[in-house]
Order: C-alpha cells, then sequence, then structure tokens
C-alpha cells in the first residue's frame, strides 16, 4: 500500500511573524530601488541633460522601474512566505506536539518534520524529551 502525502495548504500559521519578516524583505527592496532610482535620475538629469530628451527618457525609466518593482514585490512575497513557512512549521508542530503532552497524551515514536522544513535538528530531541516524559508518567504510575 502506497504512503499518501500529506499537502500542507496552510501556509499562514504565524501572521505576526510571517507578515513582519515579508514587510522587513519588502521595506529593504524599496531603499535599494529607491537609491538607485535616485542615483540613474540624478545621470540622466545633471550627467546626461540633453533638453527634451531628458523628459521622455525620465518617463519611461520610471516606467520601467515600477514594472520591475512591481514584479520583485510580488517574488519577494511569496518566496517569504515560503521560506517563513518553512520556519514556522516546526514550531508550530512543536507547540501543538508539547500543548498534547501537557495534557497527559504524551506523543511516541519518531517526531518527523516536513522534508523542507527548518530545525530538522529538533525532531530527534523533541522524541528524547516524549520519551523521557514517558518513562516519568509510568514510573509515576499514572
Amino acid at each position: 500500500m502506497e504512503k499518501v502525502k500529506k499537502v500542507r495548504r496552510k501556509y499562514i500559521l504565524n501572521k505576526p511573524f510571517q507578515f513582519g519578516y515579508v514587510t522587513i524583505l519588502i521595506l529593504l527592496q524599496l531603499c535599494v530601488a529607491i537609491l538607485a532610482g535616485l542615483v540613474s535620475s540624478y545621470f540622466y538629469l545633471f550627467v546626461f541633460n540633453y533638453d527634451n530628451l531628458t523628459i521622455q527618457h525620465n518617463y519611461s525609466l520610471f516606467l520601467q522601474w515600477a514594472i520591475v518593482l512591481g514584479t520583485l514585490s510580488v517574488v519577494l512575497i511569496i518566496w517569504g512566505i515560503v521560506y517563513t513557512h518553512r520556519i514556522i512549521g516546526p514550531i508550530y508542530k512543536t507547540r501543538i506536539l508539547l500543548r498534547a503532552a501537557a495534557s497527559g497524551n504524551i506523543p511516541r515514536g519518531k517526531i518527523k518534520f516536513r522534508k523542507n522544513d527548518k530545525f530538522k535538528d529538533l525532531e530527534d530531541d523533541l522524541a528524547s524529551c516524549f520519551e523521557t516524559m514517558q518513562k516519568y508518567k509510568q514510573g509515576s504510575g499514572e
């Protein structure tokens, strides 16, 4: 029998962290874009000043920057959400497992995170911790 792969559909698990991270990325990108735009505008306005030709070039340059910035923003937002999902996923699962353990339902067996998740080294630590908790629970006669 084949093992069915469970696909996660919910990418936003911790809104403050994930949106905060994406906001920082977008603000950094915006600062770099503004700086690059100011430098290129400086060259078009003061270094390559060919009277009326400058206005046409500045408009097309602005339009190109707007398209590049918009596309890059969308790519960064998607990448930021996917990347933070790899960080938040193990934390979210750990919280669920710890809540279960706190209520007396101590998880057994190997703890497994998804393939591309961060903090893979926590799998063994959590399994060891839950195993020890299970031994204490059995030793106390519950």
